[in-house]
């Protein structure tokens, strides 16, 4: 989940020649996704094209719930299509008048397609369906909004937690019943259980904040901050907290050794195989989403593991957590609003949602849950995702147009400030001047081209 990414290109706001370069660029998409064959099935019924970014189990899991909508009734048939890249091939099909019916994307290309009017307004359509916010969870509803618009649908929803190997755990003497409540207790865990050779090369840490390295810039709520203000979409990189956690990351680096640590994991395996850094051993405690789940069951199903909330600075009180999700949008234009959202309406009964969750590992974004979804989940620390859900303090990535160019420099920031290149205050000082800048630049394009006041309020019309 959540590892392909989008360029951020809004066509919108493209000049004409460069709009020219991104379809030429955007031509393979077209040669491979369209113009496509007739939009009605021999049998007569519509047919829908739905683009998808899921492949392996998730799509094969996301393939049985199309197929149970088509075989539901004989009107409609939904024509599931993985698409890679989804979200740049996506915007140049959209912006060429050629895009598919339907779309899954991820949560934080929500607020770049819904101020690029690239998708459609919900607030009708789900209502006509008997859709409504409040039948999810608390911690969810906020990635379908956007400034007073529903713009898209949860497909799955998983929320970022701290998962323990407990075999490390008794090694090193600690409770493998009980995960670190807080920073310093993390610390302390980190600590014992990492473990170096004669020559004082790693075999074991803690932890690493670069492990897997998908979640640079969450450190902050941790430390009880933020990098975005929403309401006045300033940057706030340059707080006390932000400065603080990033300072808290590079004693590790210090602690551990940069190079040491940097020799260490040329010996990780990739995410999914068996060579799994966690999975072998070489991380005691590593930050992950649900899904972890799926790559334990599948390689090393007797592989003891517990799961906790990711810690704060104090104990007690809400979880903290980041929220992420998996979306489905109707494209712009398209010309059959009410089938899309009657295909979407039916990935959103319980049922649906469960079996969809529970391939994926996942818990369900939905409110309501059944008993037998909990008590059988393959993850075994999925009450604590749940906990995350229903939390005040469980938070999404930062709800602005320029999610993307934000994200990446701040990964580039990060990987400086890890191999102790720069200064965690002087790092954020530059970086809110360049952040803010694309932010401002984006806000004064919208309201030339959609007539937007500085709070970019009118996107939903």
């Amino acid at each position: 989940m959540a590892q392909d990414r989008t360029t951020g290109i809004d066509p919108w706001l493209l000049s004409r020649r460069a709009f020219v370069g991104a379809l030429g660029a955007g031509a393979a998409a077209f040669a491979a996704f369209g113009p496509r064959g007739g939009k009605e099935a021999s049998d007569g019924r519509l047919v829908l094209d739905y683009w998808e970014k899921w492949t392996r189990h998730e799509g094969d899991a996301m393939v049985r719930v199309v197929e149970a909508f088509n075989a539901s009734q004989d009107r409609i048939r939904v024509r599931y299509q993985v698409t890679s890249d989804i979200g740049q091939k996506s915007l140049v099909a959209i912006a060429g008048g050629n895009a598919p019916d339907l779309i899954g994307l991820y949560a934080f290309n929500v607020p770049p397609y819904a101020e690029s009017r690239a998708i459609m307004p919900l607030n009708e359509l789900a209502a006509a369906r008997g859709l409504r916010l409040e039948q999810y969870a608390p911690g969810v509803r906020g990635v379908m909004q956007h400034r007073g618009g529903w713009w898209a649908v949860v497909n799955t929803a998983g929320s970022v937690a701290l998962y323990y190997n407990k075999a490390a755990f008794r090694e090193a003497g600690l409770d493998p019943e009980r995960g670190p409540t807080t920073i310093a207790e993390l610390d302390e865990f980190h600590r014992r259980l990492t473990v170096r050779r004669a020559d004082g090369e790693l075999e074991r840490v803690g932890f690493l904040h670069r492990e897997p390295g998908w979640w640079s810039w969450l450190w902050a709520q941790h430390f009880g901050g933020r990098i975005f203000d929403e309401s006045s979409r300033r940057a706030t990189l340059d707080s006390a907290e932000n400065i603080r956690a990033l300072g808290w990351m590079q004693e590790y680096a210090r602690e551990l050794g940069v190079d040491r640590v940097k020799r260490f994991q040329e010996g990780f395996g990739n995410y999914f195989t068996p060579e799994n850094a966690f999975l072998v051993g070489k991380v005691g405690m590593v930050i992950q989403g649900p899904w972890i789940a799926n790559l334990i069951n599948t390689f090393s199903p007797g592989f003891e593991y517990g799961v906790c909330p990711m810690p704060g600075l104090d104990a007690g009180g809400e979880p903290i957590g980041l929220i992420d999700t998996d979306v489905l949008v109707i494209p712009r234009g398209a010309k059959h609003p009410e089938a899309c959202m009657e295909f979407i309406a039916f990935t959103q009964r319980p049922e649906m949602v469960e079996m969809l969750a529970r391939a994926h590992c996942k818990p369900s974004p939905l409110a309501e849950v059944s008993a037998e979804f909990v008590s059988t989940h393959p993850n075994k620390g999925i009450g604590v995702h749940y906990e995350i859900f229903k939390s005040a303090r469980a938070f999404v990535p930062p709800r602005t147009p320029v999610w993307q160019q934000f994200k990446d420099e701040m990964d580039t920031v990060v990987q400086r400030l890890w191999r102790l290149e720069a200064e965690p205050a002087a790092a954020m000082a530059a970086l809110q001047v360049r952040v803010q800048e694309l932010i401002d630049r984006d806000s004064e394009q919208r309201r030339r081209r959609y007539g937007e006041d500085a709070g970019g309020r009118g996107v939903g019309a």
